[in-house]
């Protein structure tokens, strides 16, 4: 009886120390599993949800081979039940009528992309770099922070590039960094880079769509300018 109530004491601890962790970091540290592990604190209360995530990001290949899993599969997961059936059926609703668009297959259209990217970076005062994912179809399967700083840096990874599309199962890349000067002129370390990016990519086997500057006064891709 005694362990059973020291191992709830210990999830509970557990689960205070990643939300105020959280709150004083900011999400966007935490690993896909982590994410996840803590998404389940709210629909497993009383067990150790790292286990759950392990196995379903496993299962599902990554965290949005989970998000948009169907539900049945998700629920045949053991210590997954009614709670994830609700939490993710909430999930699914609220990404589509917010606009999440995961699964688009029009993002790369007309100017949807850039009025993406737009809201994207509206709050970002630090420079950033997103690679956003596509399928072979063109459909949007998802994105991540490469990096924060320069796209020239020497800290710029393009082994993150690489080892996020396959990890998600991608064939194609969009890249995007923001300007905080405001303005969407690419530099010479912005044309140099995306050239060494687009290379390294492509003996990859993965195609560099574009990569886009985002600033006050709009969005522009380095790699066609006129589009």
């Amino acid at each position: 009886m005694q362990a059973e109530k020291d191992k709830a004491n210990d999830i509970l601890g557990h689960r205070s120390r990643c939300k105020k962790r959280l709150l004083s970091e900011g999400a966007k540290i935490f690993s896909d599993v982590e994410l996840l592990e803590m998404l389940l604190f709210y629909a497993v209360p009383r067990a150790d949800t790292r286990p759950i995530a392990k196995a379903l990001i496993q299962k599902f290949g990554s965290l949005n081979g989970v998000i948009r899993a169907d539900l049945d599969e998700l629920t045949s997961v053991p210590m997954l039940k009614d709670g994830a059936r609700v939490l993710f059926s909430l999930l699914g609703e609220i990404f589509a009528r917010t606009g999440v668009c995961i699964g688009d297959r029009d993002l790369l259209e007309g100017e949807k992309l850039k009025e993406y990217l737009t809201d994207l970076y509206r709050e970002r005062t630090n420079e950033t770099v997103y690679a956003l994912y596509f399928d072979a179809e063109g459909e949007y399967i998802g994105k991540q922070v490469i990096f924060r700083g320069g796209i020239s840096s020497a800290k710029f990874s393009l082994r993150a590039v690489t080892e996020g599309i396959i990890r998600i199962g991608g064939k194609a890349v969009v890249l995007a960094h923001n300007h905080p000067s405001g303005s969407i002129i690419p530099s010479f370390d912005d044309i140099i880079s995306t050239k060494r990016i687009a290379a390294h990519l492509a003996a990859n086997e993965i195609e560099l769509l574009e990569h886009y500057i985002v600033g006050k006064d709009g969005v522009m891709g380095i790699m066609n300018p006129e589009k």
